[in-house]
């Protein structure tokens, strides 16, 4: 059985963006519009996209619930939303407007109750619990606040509590195109084997994306390398028929 390979799709001011490790001075703007983009995903067999709210996330504006929405109409794609869900009213928000999942990272470092909420809330299925490493400490608000918290006792404690949803990504390597984090990977999975982890950042090629299904990884978050045309629509294709 092949990897769920989910699309990510970083959005700034209604349009695609690529972005190295969250830093806007490296922002480029993608030519194609969003929802196009998702429809040419949607046709070649993608089940999934990562849906990034990044002017929300890092720069505090409004949740673009109004671009979810048409999203949502206009494709049968799932879509996992992130990006500046701060409280309850904003995560029912972003279902009300067609997410199937939403991920959240600072809120579980802020709020843990709140965060507990929403898994009981929404269902444990449909919450992922973003896990944003930099130099081994976790790093939320947009990656812009470096914590001290040990990401693994970070997952530990959410885990004891019904977590089943992570979404792990080394901040160093998003965007880069320098290849996965394959001993963290593994680290984790070893650790929390019952977990259903979602990895992102560093893919290079397909060949990567073999390599994290050898290790046990089920999910994969690929962006840059496909805009960068290091993986093409054909590799898409192939992939996806097996």
């Amino acid at each position: 059985m092949s990897v769920n390979l989910i699309a990510s799709v970083y959005i700034k001011d209604n349009k695609v963006v690529k972005v190295k490790s969250g830093d806007f001075r490296t922002l480029k703007f993608y030519h194609e519009s969003p929802i196009d983009l998702v429809k040419r995903f949607e046709d070649l067999g993608v089940k999934d996209i990562y849906f990034v709210d990044l002017g929300s996330a890092k720069m505090h504006e409004k949740n673009n619930f109004i671009l979810l929405e048409m999203i949502s109409q206009f494709s049968n794609i799932k879509i996992n939303y992130s990006g500046g869900l701060r409280n309850s009213e904003n995560v029912s928000s972003a279902f009300i407007n067609g997410a199937n999942m939403v991920t959240l990272g600072s809120m579980p470092v802020y709020d843990k109750n709140i965060f507990l909420n929403c898994l009981t809330t929404w269902g444990f299925k449909k919450i992922v619990m973003a896990v944003d490493i930099w130099k081994n400490s976790l790093r939320i608000n947009g990656w812009k606040h470096q914590t001290k918290i040990d990401p693994l006792d970070h997952i530990d404690y959410f885990s004891n509590k019904g977590l089943k949803n992570i979404k792990v990504t080394d901040i160093s390597k998003d965007g880069t195109l320098d290849g996965p984090p394959f001993s963290l990977y593994k680290k984790i999975l070893k650790k929390y084997p019952q977990m259903n982890m979602i990895t992102g950042g560093g893919i290079r090629n397909i060949k990567d994306i073999e390599k994290l299904k050898d290790i046990g990884i089920k999910n994969v978050i690929f962006g840059r390398a496909f805009y960068e045309g290091n993986i093409t629509l054909n590799d898409l294709k192939n992939y996806l028929k097996k």
